[in-house]
């Protein structure tokens, strides 16, 4: 397990959770983030928290538990590594000062286990969708932030929540074709940096694709699939996770 990495992205944990899905799914996490513990590495790839917005003294006391088995995660001596999505760009000291784990760029490449790996949530890869990449900006700007700050942390987080289930309607109805855009793009557009695997979040589509020595990968969502990258050995395989079984299963 030592020498194991994994990536993960698109968990959406909710601020408030009142459904049995949102519960079952925090459980399944922590389950699965128990029994990886001692793995090398584990990567988050973004929209882990389907919001997320940092005040100087307010941390979303619904996000406690997977926060608490992330840390203990980090103390058996996995390095935590964490990306900001579309839904929770705003990642600050708290994620990187308090708990400890190290926040990836927009962008970047790694290397890990003999394999040039880029990786990025991928929010700003699908061709078009222009009015987004505009809102994008605005969001994400310095004002935009300051002016955050000044509402209560219940109505920042109140609008979120409905904004998220907005948009999430309509991206559902375009997931499958978001991923086969991106596949035939892959060989021409995401090996431009001499790496040999791309990884990727954001289209809740789990998938990977190789072309010749290269790899392509969408690490899905754990809304639906409960999908994950797992590489050891210098292998990569996309697999599904299913608690109370003897063993993680390979989406083959």
């Amino acid at each position: 397990m030592r020498e194991t990495v994994f990536f993960v992205s698109d968990t959406h944990f909710k601020y408030e959770a009142a459904t049995v899905e949102e519960r079952t799914k925090h459980d399944r996490f922590l389950d699965f983030l128990a029994r990886i513990e001692g793995a090398s590495k584990l990567y988050l790839m973004g929209d882990i928290f389907d919001f997320w917005f940092e005040y100087r003294s307010v941390v979303p006391r619904f996000y406690h538990d997977i926060l608490g088995a992330l840390s203990s995660l980090k103390k058996s001596g996995t390095e935590v590594y964490i990306a900001g999505g579309n839904h929770d760009h705003w990642l600050g000291t708290y994620i990187s000062k308090a708990l400890g784990f190290n926040i990836l760029p927009t962008f970047t490449t790694h290397e890990i286990q003999g394999l040039r790996i880029a990786m990025t949530h991928g929010d700003n890869l699908l061709p078009g969708d222009f009015a987004y990449k505009t809102l994008k900006s605005v969001i994400r700007s310095r004002p935009a932030i300051a002016v955050a700050r000044t509402v209560h942390p219940d109505a920042l987080f109140s609008f979120a929540r409905h904004f998220s289930r907005a948009s999430k309607g309509i991206t559902e109805k375009k997931t499958e074709r978001a991923a086969r855009t991106l596949l035939s793009k892959a060989p021409d557009a995401f090996f431009l940096w001499d790496n040999d695997v791309f990884i990727m979040g954001h289209v809740h589509y789990p998938c990977l694709e190789r072309f010749g020595e290269r790899t392509f990968v969408i690490l899905g969502d754990w809304e639906r699939s409960c999908s994950y990258l797992r590489i050891s050995e210098g292998q990569l395989s996309l697999e599904f996770y299913r608690p109370g079984e003897n063993k993680l299963i390979e989406n083959r």
